[in-house]
């Protein structure tokens, strides 16, 4: 248990240590996070902006980190192997997780398309946001949950200073944990704190029928609806995504534990505890399987956890934006 201790803090030693010299917690330059929206002509500046916080971008990377520090883990003393953590990351760990990470197609075009359908569903409504691209930062939210104290204000003001400079007086969320990090955690540091923060279904489901005129192809089909633990009891975001899914023409199911009873995917301790993680997210993906193959989430994370049974268990699951995308 000692040695799991140690190489737990060596591990969030670096990631913190990630944030602090470059805002992101894998270490990664900023253009790596803007492919996405290459084709869409986002404006650059405005008073309302998209803020992706580089989540759903970052889901190929997390798998093959996630892979690589389990691997490494067995094979090293505590000491030598946060020695490599620190020196592989600064040095070739931006290459090798960037190289294995080309393999994680699936997850990739998922994270892709989900982004990609919220700015139409958005842009559909009448919200189409700006995007800061290269300067968008990250929200910190790993530090927060990390218990990372010591090192979160200053994170938190170095973003808010940022988004004032580019004048934004409004952010749309695309993933729970950021907009809890901007609209809870935020103001508690900062004085006079400004900033409107909402999450993208929460635009849709006040433009739900609009959402509905624009629908191109119909989604009749049923799913099995997963609530984001920080969805549900943090933000209290439950009703909107069933309205989205109506006007989609979607039938969500409910599985036993639903709304403020959803359980946990098993995401925020995957870097820590990989089989308790996984533990967690199939005693999830069974009860949500035995309802339906289609399975519908709102959250990255959550996204992350649940596809990697697909194969195994014959299911697909979803993210809302993909849904958004497949339909606009």
């Amino acid at each position: 248990m000692k040695i799991s201790k140690i190489q737990m803090s060596q591990v969030l030693s670096t990631l913190k240590e990630n944030i602090q010299r470059t805002g992101d917690p894998l270490g990664f330059k900023g253009v790596y996070w803007t492919k996405w929206a290459n084709e869409l002509n986002l404006p650059r500046s405005g008073s309302t902006i998209l803020l992706t916080a580089r989540m759903y971008q970052m889901l190929p990377y997390i798998i093959q980190t996630i892979g690589l520090v389990t691997l490494a883990k067995p094979l090293l003393s505590s000491r030598v192997f946060g020695r490599l953590i620190d020196i592989g990351n600064r040095l070739v760990g931006e290459k090798i997780v960037r190289l294995k990470a080309i393999g994680a197609r699936a997850i990739k075009s998922k994270g892709k398309n989900s982004l990609k359908g919220i700015v139409s569903a958005l842009s559909a409504v009448g919200q189409r946001p700006a995007y800061l691209y290269e300067d968008e930062p990250y929200s910190g939210v790993l530090l927060y949950d990390l218990g990372l104290d010591d090192y979160i204000e200053d994170h938190i003001k170095m973003v808010y200073s940022l988004l004032k400079g580019h004048k934004v007086k409004k952010v749309i969320g695309v993933d729970p944990h950021t907009t809890f990090m901007l609209k809870e955690v935020y103001p508690k540091y900062i004085d006079d704190y400004d900033i409107e923060v909402k999450h993208y279904l929460e635009i849709l489901s006040e433009n739900n029928e609009a959402l509905r005129n624009v629908c191109k192809k119909g989604l009749e089909k049923e799913f099995v609806i997963h609530d984001p633990c920080f969805m549900a009891r943090s933000l209290g975001i439950i009703e909107q995504v069933r309205r989205v899914s109506a006007s989609l023409g979607i039938t969500l199911l409910e599985p036993e534990n639903t709304k403020l009873d959803t359980p946990c995917c098993g995401g925020p301790i995957e870097y820590a505890f990989r089989e308790m993680s996984e533990e967690v997210s199939r005693i999830r993906i069974q009860e949500l399987g035995s309802v339906s193959k289609n399975i519908v989430v709102t959250c990255p994370i959550c996204l992350i956890n649940l596809s990697k049974y697909e194969r195994e268990m014959g299911i697909r699951v979803w993210d809302m934006g993909e849904l958004l995308f497949g339909a606009l």
